[in-house]
């Protein structure tokens, strides 16, 4: 890829004061910024986060998306009205909402489908627990999960698609992938990508990622970007990241 995607996840750790705050110390610490930099705050800050990212390098991102276009879906947040507010990207099967609110393949896929129906680019995270890490099953729980979500899906229209490979218990840990391993995981997704007729998906990691780990992920033939979590809360740490 030409340029890296480093998209900051603030998850529910901001007030919307705070997030309003911190999106306007992005937008001074990213005035000049010429690649890619997207930043996810929670839905209440979502509509100023935007006015305050309009004509600035920062692009606009959200946490989830709802499956439904319209309709009687209490506490959902549809793909058309984050496209209102000019969003870019959205993440979608995040471990979070995995572990916490069992979201299923199925589910996710049709979230992909309606982020995809408004332009939105669609992040796909997947990863392996600690169990399934001591078991080494890695590549047969991400093999598993990007064929549940891809069976769902036409096979046109899925170029605008990233991956994230977020291993489950790295996020929020403070422990991190050894990088060799999250490349060969990386390897493994390529292929599994190649095979549903994706050839040039971006590859993004994120689990504890920090200033001084993000150039592991980074090296040439590594991550097309990372998912930051934690690190991404202050506009300095971020852009130490970013700007590695």
């Amino acid at each position: 890829m030409s340029k890296k995607i480093f998209i900051a996840n603030w998850k529910m750790q901001l007030s919307p004061a705070e997030a309003l705050k911190t999106a306007k110390d992005f937008v001074r610490t990213f005035k000049d910024f010429k690649g890619i930099a997207v930043v996810c705050p929670d839905f209440l800050s979502l509509a100023g986060v935007a006015k305050i990212f309009k004509n600035t390098p920062l692009l606009l991102g959200a946490q989830d998306v709802a499956a439904f276009e319209r309709g009687a879906y209490t506490g959902e947040i549809s793909a058309l009205d984050l496209a209102s507010y000019d969003t870019k990207y959205v993440l979608i099967g995040h471990s979070e909402r995995r572990s916490y609110l069992q979201e299923n393949d199925k589910l996710l896929a049709a979230k992909i489908r309606m982020a995809l129906a408004q332009k939105i680019k669609p992040v796909l995270c997947v990863g392996e627990n600690a169990a399934e890490k001591k078991q080494g099953r890695e590549a047969a729980v991400i093999k598993a999960q990007l064929k549940g979500a891809l069976n769902y899906l036409p096979n046109h229209g899925v170029r605008s698609l990233l991956i994230a490979y977020e291993p489950i218990w790295a996020i929020g840990t403070g422990l991190h992938c050894d990088p060799e391993k999250a490349l060969r995981v990386k390897r493994t997704i390529e292929e599994l990508c190649k095979r549903a007729g994706l050839k040039k998906t971006p590859i993004l990691y994120g689990g504890s990622v920090t200033a001084n780990n993000a150039a592991d992920f980074l090296i040439p033939n590594g991550f097309d970007g990372l998912l930051v979590g934690s690190a991404s809360l202050k506009a300095d740490s971020f852009k130490n990241i970013v700007r590695l």
